[in-house]
Parts: C-alpha cells; structure tokens; sequence
C-alpha cells in the first residue's frame, strides 16, 4: 500500500465530543427519562386514585413496556451519534437486553390487571377487540424476543430472522392503538402528546432505516479488485464512485453490500482492514465462512458495493497509550491490520507488539507484509497445528508467550484484542493473570 503524501497531514484527529464519557452519561441520562416519563406523567397528570396496587403495577408496566419498545426501534437504528461513545456491539447488547426487559414489562402488565380484578377471562380472546389487540402486540413481541435468544440454536437464515425482527413495529403499532382506547391512564393532554411522541418517533425511524437509507444513506463504491490473500481469504478494493472520502479511525468496521448480478445482495459488517491514509480507496478482507462470504471469491471488478460506515471503538485513537500490544486470532488480524497500517504510515515510533495465532502456516493473512514493517513493530506467530518443518512458536496464545515476547512493554501497553470468541475469552483471562487492567483490555464482541 501507497504511503501517504505528508505523514503530518495523514494524522487523524484525536476523539471528537461524541466519543466522549459526557456525552455517553447524556445518552444514559436521556434513556432513563424516556423510558420512566410515562410512569411519572400518568401518577402526576391524574386524580388521586384508589385502586389496588397490582392495577396501578400493571398500568405502570403497560406505560414503561411500550415506552422501551419504541425505544428498541432508536437503539436498532445505528445511529452513529447514539453509538460513538460506547461502540454499536455494547449498544446492540443492550437492545437486546431491553427487549427482554420490555417482554417481562408487558407480560407484567395483564397479569397483574387479571390478578387485581379477579377476570382471568381477560386471558380468553373472546374479550373486547381493543384488549386484544393489546394481546397479540404481546404475542408478536413474545415471538421476537425468542428468535433473538434463540437464533443460532434454531438456525434461522439470518435474512429471514432480520425481516421477522423488523416486524416489532407491528407490536409498537397495535400497543399504540390498544393504549389509545382503553388506557386510562392516557386521558390527560399531556400524557396523551407523549404516546403520541414516542409513536411517531417509532415510525419515523423505521421509515427513516427502511426507506431513505436504502435509497439515499449509503456510500456508494465500485469493487476495483480482488485479491487473494490465502486459500480462504480475499481483499476487496472499493472506490468511491464520487471525490468524497469515508471518514474512519484505524480498526472500525463498516456494513457492506454488494450488488453482484445472478447473486443475491445481502448487507454484512466486515471491519475495514485499510488505513485511512490511503486516499478514497476502502479495503475489506473477507475470510469464507458462511453462505454469503463462502461466495466472496467470485466478486469481480465492477460490482457495486454499497457502505454504510464507520462504526465501532475498536481502535487506539480513542487511548493515550505508550505502547501498543495486538493479538489477532485468524481473520481478527483485519482491524489490527488497519492500526498496524496507520502507525505506520504516519511513522509512530511507539513500542508495537503483535502476537498473531493461525492454525496452520498458510492460514497467516498478510504474511508478507507483516515481514516487512518498521523495526519498532515486532510480529510474533503461533500455530496450533504446524507443519513438521515449522520453526515457529507452537500451540496458542497463553500467559507465557505473551510474557515472553511483550513482557518489557506490558506494565504499561494498551492492548487490543481480535479473534474467536472461545479464544478472545481465554485471553483476557490470561491478561488478567498478567495483572493487566481491564480498562487497558479492548475488544469488540459484534454479534446477533
């Protein structure tokens, strides 16, 4: 890869405001708000009232229910002023931690409406159309939240579980409507506005992800080639089909979708494996592991691909560090790659340690490159299934091998972690036996 013209003017800016500590506390404090306001409006909007608790619990889990599920639809929306501070695989887990939450909330609220009136018949479907309209907004949701659990055990074809997930809009739709008529709670102009709100701000989003990003919100490239990178891994050059330039920080990842004809087109997130100082140019290097990537491969220069970027915190620009420590399992070697490649070219002289495990010697992705970095980079590879003639290191990455070959830097280095999972947990354990702090450990976990 071309080095940058001026090494000086290649230098990123540090984090902006967004990425910030305030500005994440801010988003915490305004999900608090909107998630509890209903609750507060509709005991100080009404008249003192004397019914049982277990109403007033049900009431209160029906109005903070819907509330977290209109906010499930901002949480999904990949908003890159929500996700900044925090990185979209925290934000994502929290979604999904909400939706459970806001199933629990719902499923509260006619269990304790039945237990304080005594009508288990409101169970039955034979009762009013507006309650049940409320019940099958429920049993939408219900349906949700156990393919969300459950989506890798039940083998869903992703494509077919993101269109069912995108069908909680119906449950937003049909509480909406169910609380309009039957909610007493909701009578008050005031209380009323907000339902109001939080329903539109629903709906405006999903028109917003489903309509004009699709149509209008991403970056559009063309594939300028494909290169093999070893017997399963290929790097895709995108261009820009305009002058302007995807703003990025080494080691975050972007969505991708391609547009091959005969092939269907299918949006995935590959972290961007460049650095940004090569100018307009994005790189993405893709291993074959799955039904859309296992066709990688067969991409040619000329197809389209469609981005919608950057996302995540997985990078070093976001950290005053002395020194760097990477470890890379497999194809997590691509947003190391990308830091790797900024240091780099913008000269950075810090003490730079990379230990990279593979499999066998020709799983090793960038190989040749990795020989031939600045002498302040020491690269360190371990195979756990060599060949005979290997002279290298043997096994995985453990304790002893990170002491060994980054003990002198490691009091002090942030380090920065990237692989399978089984192998991201075991050596954040081996960190920790290390006395490395977790605030120094960084990883991404990004998954459904």
């Amino acid at each position: 890869m071309e080095s940058p013209e001026s090494n000086r003017s290649a230098v990123l800016p540090r984090a902006r405001w967004q990425d910030g500590t305030t500005w994440g506390l801010s988003l915490i404090a305004g999900y608090l708000l909107l998630a509890t306001l209903p609750v507060v409006l509709a005991f100080a909007l009404r008249p003192s009232s004397q019914e049982p608790v277990l109403e007033e619990l049900g009431k209160a889990c029906g109005l903070m229910g819907f509330a977290l599920l209109t906010l499930q639809v901002v949480l999904a929306a990949r908003f890159r002023v929500i996700q900044r501070p925090f990185g979209l695989d925290v934000v994502m887990q929290f979604h999904k931690a909400m939706g459970i939450m806001a199933g629990i909330l719902l499923l509260c609220h006619p269990s304790f409406m039945v237990l304080a009136e005594g009508n288990f018949w409101l169970f039955s479907f034979e009762t009013p159309w507006q309650i049940n309209l409320g019940k099958i907004a429920v049993i939408i949701l219900m349906v949700s939240i156990v393919f969300a659990i459950a989506f890798r055990k039940l083998r869903v074809n992703y494509q077919i579980w993101r269109f069912l997930h995108k069908g909680i809009i119906a449950a937003v739709v049909l509480g909406f409507v169910h609380g309009m008529l039957i909610g007493p709670d909701l009578r008050p102009l005031g209380m009323r506005i907000y339902w109001w709100m939080l329903f539109v701000m629903a709906i405006s989003i999903v028109l917003y992800r489903n309509v004009f990003v699709p149509l209008w919100g991403r970056w559009r490239f063309r594939v300028a080639s494909v290169r093999s990178e070893t017997h399963n891994t290929f790097t895709l050059t995108l261009e820009p089909e305009d002058e302007r330039q995807v703003p990025y920080y080494p080691g975050q990842f972007m969505f991708l979708k391609l547009r091959r004809p005969g092939r269907a087109s299918e949006e995935h997130p590959f972290t961007i494996s460049s650095s940004p100082t090569q100018r307009g140019a994005i790189m993405a290097t893709i291993k074959q592991s799955g039904d859309f990537t296992n066709t990688i491969d067969q991409t040619i220069p000329g197809d389209m691909a469609l981005l919608e970027a950057p996302y995540g915190r997985f990078s070093f620009m976001h950290h005053n560090a002395p020194s760097l420590l990477f470890i890379a399992g497999g194809v997590g070697i691509t947003p190391i790659m990308s830091m790797v490649r900024y240091l780099r070219d913008i000269e950075d002289r810090r003490p730079i340690r990379l230990i990279y495990g593979n499999r066998t010697e020709r799983d090793i992705v960038f190989r040749k490159e990795l020989s031939g970095l600045p002498d302040n980079v020491s690269v360190t590879h371990v195979l756990s299934e060599p060949e005979e003639n290997w002279q290298g290191l043997r096994g995985y990455v453990t304790a002893d091998i990170i002491k060994e070959h980054a003990g002198p830097i490691l009091e002090n280095a942030h380090v920065y972690l990237c692989g399978p999972p089984t192998m991201m947990d075991k050596i954040i354990d081996e960190l920790r036996s290390l006395d490395v702090k977790d605030r120094r450990i960084h990883y991404e976990r990004f998954a459904i």
